[in-house]
C-alpha cells in the first residue's frame, strides 16, 4: 500500500506539473472573452474531459505501441525524459506567446485547449512512461486516479481562471509557471537517469 501511495503521489505531481493548467489561463481567457460565464464553464469542463480521455487512452495503449514498434521501456523513458527536459526549459525560458487569433472559431475545447495545451506530447509521454512502471492492478488504478485528479484541478483552474489571474497577477502566474517548469525538468532528468540505469546496469 505504501508503494501505491508513493507511486500515486509521483504520478500526480508529474502529470499536473507537465499539464500545468496555469500556463493555459491566458489562452483560455483570450479564446473565451466573448462567451457568457455558463459557456466558459462548459468549455473548461469539456477541455478537461477531452484531456482526461486522451491521457487515459495513452496510459492504457502505451504498452501495445511499444510492442508494435519494438521499442524498449528504457529507450522510451530516455527519449521521453529528453522531450520533457526541452518542454521544461521552454517553461522556464518562454519564447513568444501562442497567438490566440489562429484558433478563433471551431471547437476550441479540443484544439488548442485540450490538445496540445492540457494533453500535449509532454503529458502523453509522461503517462506512457508512468504506465510502464505500473506493474500491478493497484498501481494502474493509482495512475488513472492521478490523471483524473490532475484533470479535475485543470478544470477548476480554467473554471476560475479570471479570478485566479486577478488574484495572482501576471507576475504571480509567471512565477508559478516557472516553478512548474523546474519540476518538469527534475522529472525529465529522473526519467533519463532511470532509463540509463536500466539499459546499462553497470551505471547503477
Amino acid at each position: 500500500m505504501n508503494e501505491t501511495l508513493v507511486y500515486f503521489a509521483t504520478a500526480f505531481i508529474s502529470v499536473l506539473a507537465i499539464m500545468n493548467p496555469l500556463s493555459t489561463i491566458g489562452l483560455f481567457l483570450s479564446l473565451t472573452k466573448n462567451n457568457p460565464p455558463v459557456e466558459k464553464a462548459k468549455i473548461a469542463f469539456k477541455t478537461s474531459l477531452v484531456a482526461f480521455c486522451v491521457l487515459i487512452f495513452f496510459a492504457i495503449s502505451g504498452f501495445f505501441v511499444f510492442q508494435i514498434y519494438g521499442i524498449t521501456i528504457e529507450a522510451f523513458r530516455i527519449a521521453g525524459g529528453l522531450v520533457l527536459l526541452v518542454i521544461g526549459l521552454r517553461m522556464l525560458y518562454p519564447s513568444a506567446a501562442t497567438s490566440a487569433s489562429q484558433y478563433e472559431g471551431g471547437q476550441i475545447y479540443i484544439v488548442p485547449l485540450a490538445i496540445p495545451m492540457s494533453s500535449g506530447p509532454g503529458a502523453i509521454t509522461t503517462v506512457v512512461v508512468l504506465a510502464s512502471q505500473a506493474t500491478n492492478f493497484w498501481l494502474e488504478v493509482a495512475l488513472w486516479s492521478a490523471i483524473f485528479l490532475a484533470c479535475a484541478i485543470n478544470y477548476i483552474v480554467l473554471r476560475f481562471s479570471r479570478h485566479i489571474s486577478k488574484l495572482l497577477g501576471s507576475e504571480g502566474v509567471a512565477a508559478l509557471i516557472k516553478i512548474m517548469g523546474l519540476l518538469v525538468c527534475a522529472v525529465a532528468v529522473q526519467f533519463v537517469i532511470t532509463g540509463l540505469k536500466a539499459a546499462f546496469p553497470i551505471l547503477a
